[in-house]
């Protein structure tokens, strides 16, 4: 029978959870080591109310919770958003039934920072990629996967939710395959030319030099999350881009990142590269507020450039 051990430190991954429980193939839940944050606090309670016996991945050896997993007869191990490279010892416990859930068309977009780079880059779908583990990071042999869209407006928040969705149609895919031992591993093909990285300070910051308009967008509903927003600058101050849209625009002789337009109807109008943007939403430490409000509130006027040397 299968008994999973279920590794996370997110909430994002309850709904593999109750899948397994609800199927009685969960055994217990391995949290990440690491500092608290209200997600992790959020998950830990609900383990707690639900009775599901949780363990403790440690930073230092394996040895520990090797132990836990065969007093729990743990033969079946699933890894979601749990933010540490699995060890060989640990790797060799479970003699290849180790798998891991990346949200990439895998081999693309291998790296701690899927949907984010997905979304920046202009994605029309992602997938759920189940792949066995190896010491080799998002490279192991596929068993499943299944699509999912994403729609021009999703920010990150809607494609979270939209995996988290799907997350028991392809575990139970697996389980089956599993059950009748009709798994058909197969190799990533190519080494993926887009990856996902750590996101750099540098990265947020709009470059209206360089990015067309379309890039800003996406860069804009990327980050339009607690952390990772698109960052433009105006007068030594930095101010977060939640959301933005494409202009028509045909001026020419326009510097890039000239404000183009105040208007209560059209809002705040920026030149770029390939056309012009609307600044539709900007977080500052005031408040949220649109590019009209926004404009009228810090001095934005036509002719005003949100190029900065230093920045």
């Amino acid at each position: 029978m299968q008994k999973f051990a279920v590794f996370t430190g997110s909430c994002q991954s309850l709904p593999v959870v109750q899948y397994l429980l609800q199927t009685n193939q969960l055994a217990c839940v391995v949290l990440v080591d690491t500092q608290q944050n209200y997600d992790l606090m959020q998950l830990q309670h609900w383990l707690q109310q639900s009775a599901i016996e949780t363990l403790t991945y440690k930073c230092s050896d394996d040895k520990g919770l090797i132990a836990q997993l065969d007093r729990l007869a743990v033969n079946r191990g699933l890894i979601y958003l749990f933010r540490h490279k699995i060890r060989p010892a640990l790797i060799q416990y479970f003699s290849g039934h180790l798998v891991n859930i990346h949200p990439s068309p895998l081999p693309d977009y291998r790296g701690p920072f899927p949907l984010y780079w997905q979304l920046r880059n202009g994605e029309n779908t992602t997938a759920l990629t189940l792949h066995q583990v190896t010491e080799s990071v998002d490279c192991g042999n596929i068993a499943a996967d299944v699509e999912i869209e994403i729609h021009p407006f999703d920010t990150m928040n809607c494609v979270q939710y939209k995996v988290a969705q799907a997350l028991p149609r392809l575990v139970e895919k697996f389980c089956q395959l599993d059950e009748k031992q009709e798994i058909k591993w197969r190799n990533q093909e190519g080494n993926g030319s887009k990856s996902a990285p750590q996101v750099e300070q540098q990265q947020l910051i709009v470059n209206w030099h360089k990015q067309t308009s379309k890039q800003v967008v996406n860069m804009a509903r990327a980050g339009n999350v607690d952390s990772g927003c698109a960052l433009f600058q105006f007068r030594s101050e930095a101010f977060q881009l939640l959301q933005a849209s494409v202009v028509d625009s045909a001026l020419t002789g326009v510097q890039a990142g000239m404000v183009i337009e105040v208007d209560r109807q059209n809002g705040l109008v920026i030149k770029t590269v390939d056309g012009a943007l609307r600044l539709d939403i900007i977080g500052t430490q005031q408040g949220v507020f649109d590019g009209y409000r926004f404009a009228v509130l810090f001095g934005l006027e036509a002719g005003l450039s949100l190029v900065q040397k230093d920045f």
